[in-house]
């Protein structure tokens, strides 16, 4: 192999000058990651949308409850009557 690569690759990893991460920070400008502006009317869109999604959320543990309960009535009542025949 040669002799160059070989070395580099028994030396450690690149080392990055001193003040490299001073000279980063500064290329970054300070509002690259600012939130973008919402208009008024995505945000009420936006609210619609989550009061929507919390009323079908609540719809379905009512209904799953009212299911869930209808079923362990069921169940009570079978065993009410089969013990009621013995």
């Amino acid at each position: 192999m040669n002799d160059d690569l070989d070395a580099l690759l028994h030396d450690d990893l690149l080392r990055p000058p001193p003040d490299f991460t001073q000279r980063v920070m500064q290329r970054i400008q300070p509002l690259a990651f600012a939130a973008p502006q919402v208009r008024a009317s995505a945000r009420a869109a936006t609210r619609r949308w989550h009061r929507l999604r919390r009323l079908a959320t609540t719809l379905g543990l009512v209904g799953s409850s009212v299911l869930g309960l209808s079923q362990l009535a069921s169940y009570v009542f079978g065993l009410w009557l089969a013990s009621a025949a013995i």
